[in-house]
């Protein structure tokens, strides 16, 4: 998060100084944290409006610290077989799929059965289509860029499969490398083929040992329970999106109105008043996508949130207590990382950006304590992690742990010769981006 900190007084407690991230919103001391967990729509994800907001921050912050002390008080206790919210997408995904084949063979019927005129025909099957595209399921694709094949990358593969070992989880069938600051999994395509993403750039700012913890998490969502990445769930979890996406993302009413005013002064009032409708009925629409989507996850979202800590504990376990906290204070400081590597990038070259990334973690660390309290305010119960400062803290209440997988800095060697003509990509990526300033 890079929002800049106002300074509004000094805390009547413990005397530090308050700050908040933008002067309408409520501050915080740093120092004894009074304030903090209070809502701020200048951080916090917005959820349409206020009320909403300050609704799903608030259940967010419950689920967090009821998890926390539920983890906490068993680290090792796996998922207690199908949790509440997976089998509550099940049953959506089915409700979705009734609705599908209803629309199909309503559709059958008109084509087949129907007496009526093709016109009429045509007319009476667009809510149909409507509706089938809202509810088909959407399987994504495997990426065709970026696959680390085991004959290219062999050493990749090997730490994958250790990691993979160590954790207890399947080994991915995919490993893709990308451009972004981010590393994920998902099962993708009609297979559903578990696929693993590193973001090179979040991959060179990251400690050697944190690079493990990395792996570790994610690769924990293959095995731990999150119901956000299980095939019959799939329904459930895009109609709503999509039907946001189809009807043109947020602020459905304001484009309906700017909509409207343009039909209005380029074309005639019977114009005018059709393009209302239509621009009223794509609001109807999104409006009624997100809410379902708010709905549907405000009930997966605690055991989805569960998972994310289940994979924190296995990337504890397999690299270590230090490794872990390492990785999500990198997280915290990427953005920032990034920036101060952009500057730099036209006087250093790709081989340098490890030791440049750490010499910028050393340089930002001061920053970390209100980056960390920052997190805290920005997620809800609708976002996909729990912020950094809470998995943190979970992690922090257990007893350190030094990990059961080590990795040798010869094979650090050979791994970093491997990714070599990646880090040639990021440095390229980061003199590229100078073209759009």
């Amino acid at each position: 998060m890079s929002t800049t900190i106002m300074p509004p007084g000094r805390c009547a407690g413990c005397g530090h100084e308050l700050v908040s991230a933008a002067p309408e919103s409520a501050s915080w001391c740093p120092g004894c944290l009074w304030n903090l967990d209070e809502y701020d729509p200048a951080l916090a994800p917005w959820r349409g409006t206020k009320l909403v907001g300050r609704w799903g921050f608030r259940r967010g912050l419950r689920i967090d610290r009821a998890t926390r002390a539920e983890l906490a008080a068993d680290p090792d206790a796996g998922p207690a077989g199908t949790s509440t919210g997976e089998v509550w997408l099940s049953a959506v995904s089915v409700a979705l799929g009734l609705v599908g084949a209803v629309a199909v063979g309503y559709l059958g019927w008109l084509l087949l059965a129907s007496g009526l005129p093709a016109g009429v025909r045509v007319a009476f099957a667009l809510p149909a289509v409507l509706v089938l595209l809202l509810v088909k399921p959407a399987f994504g694709r495997v990426p065709r860029t970026g696959v680390l094949s085991e004959r290219d990358a062999p050493q990749l593969h090997r730490l994958v499969g250790d990691v993979a070992r160590a954790a207890g989880t399947p080994v991915p069938d995919v490993i893709c490398a990308d451009l972004s600051i981010n590393a994920g999994v998902a099962r993708l395509g009609w297979r559903q083929r578990s696929v693993l993403v590193i973001g090179v750039p979040l991959w060179v700012m990251l400690p050697r040992p944190a690079r493990v913890a990395l792996l570790a998490h994610e690769l924990g969502h293959l095995a731990n329970g999150d119901p956000r990445r299980v095939r019959r769930t799939l329904l459930a979890r895009t109609f709503g999106a999509r039907a946001v996406a189809a009807t043109g993302g947020r602020n459905p009413w304001l484009r309906a109105v700017h909509g409207a005013d343009s039909v209005a002064v380029h074309g005639g009032g019977l114009v005018a008043l059709l393009s209302l409708v239509v621009h009223a009925f794509l609001g109807l629409v999104n409006v009624l996508g997100a809410t379902a989507q708010l709905l549907v996850d405000s009930v997966a979202m605690p055991d989805s949130r569960r998972a994310e800590y289940r994979a924190d504990l296995m990337a504890r376990r397999v690299a270590g207590t230090d490794a872990f906290l390492r990785s999500c204070e990198v997280v915290l400081l990427a953005d920032r990382v990034w920036s101060e590597l952009w500057h730099l990038a036209p006087r250093i070259d790709g081989e340098q950006l490890d030791a440049m990334a750490a010499e910028l973690r050393e340089h930002l660390a001061p920053k970390l304590p209100l980056a960390r309290q920052m997190s805290r305010r920005g997620t809800d119960l609708w976002s996909t992690h729990p912020g950094e400062d809470q998995r943190m803290r979970l992690v922090e209440t257990l007893p350190r742990v030094d990990g059961t997988l080590h990795v040798d800095e010869s094979r650090w060697a050979d791994l970093d010769r491997e990714l070599a003509p990646w880090r040639r990509a990021v440095h390229h990526a980061l003199l590229g981006t100078r073209d759009r300033f």
